[in-house]
């Protein structure tokens, strides 16, 4: 029988359209029948997952979380894609609360830069993501030195991200200044840690230097499907 995709989206809205045109653009398929199937569950409404991180909100984004989870599993999804980064602070807790399994975009991400020989990255990435440490604790697994922006810098990121998830355009001249500066620093690549940075980096085609985090789940999620592969 052939792989069911499910993806937990809306977190947020533009990040999970881009991952699916993704989905559909990495498939080379000499008919569409060949394309994986796919379940998406858009829930926007999944509480803030950085002002719950911070403190800055005492609402706890894992039930909707494991709601979706459960509702894809109870769907007959094969396996599930989240495309927040974010969101996998809860990553434990939410793949014991289904019997599929759930692609950590994280720890895909670092296997992705260590098969490409980096020894020290640079992490953009919410406040939530940078205070959690569950990216920089992937990295560090394999080897790699993780370095972020500075506060000002990190202010700026923030303020993209948020753009994005309303729907406001964005300059990526902006996001290719702090790649830029990112390498002055000593960075040997930029990861986009943050699917609201590779939608900005998408739409203006910016693959240089840079990591696409969103990129790398759409290529594991296509892998899982196809061959049953889990780095």
């Amino acid at each position: 029988m052939k792989s069911l995709l499910g993806i937990i989206g809306g977190m947020g809205t533009q990040a999970t359209a881009c991952f699916y045109e993704m989905l559909h653009s990495l498939q080379s398929v000499a008919a569409e029948q060949e394309y994986i199937d796919v379940l998406l569950y858009s829930m926007p409404s999944i509480p803030d997952r950085t002002a719950y991180i911070t403190g800055q909100s005492s609402e706890s984004p894992l039930g909707s979380l494991t709601h979706a989870a459960q509702i894809l599993e109870s769907s007959g999804v094969s396996c599930i894609a989240l495309p927040c980064a974010t969101s996998h602070f809860f990553y434990s807790e939410l793949a014991a609360s289904v019997n599929i399994p759930i692609l950590n975009m994280l720890d895909e991400t670092a296997y992705y830069a260590e098969e490409q020989g980096f020894k020290k990255v640079c992490l953009l990435a919410t406040d939530g993501t940078l205070r959690g440490g569950f990216f920089q604790a992937a990295f560090k697994k394999r080897g790699i030195e993780v370095i972020t922006p500075a506060e000002g810098i990190q202010a700026d990121i923030m303020d993209m991200i948020y753009e994005i998830k309303r729907g406001e355009a964005v300059s990526p001249d902006a996001l290719s200044a702090i790649i830029s500066k990112a390498r002055d620093d000593g960075a040997e690549t930029v990861v986009l840690g943050c699917t609201e940075l590779c939608v900005i980096a998408d739409s203006a085609k910016i693959y240089c230097d840079s990591i696409n985090t969103l990129q790398v789940l759409a290529e594991a999620s296509i892998a899982f499907c196809k061959k049953g592969i889990v780095k």
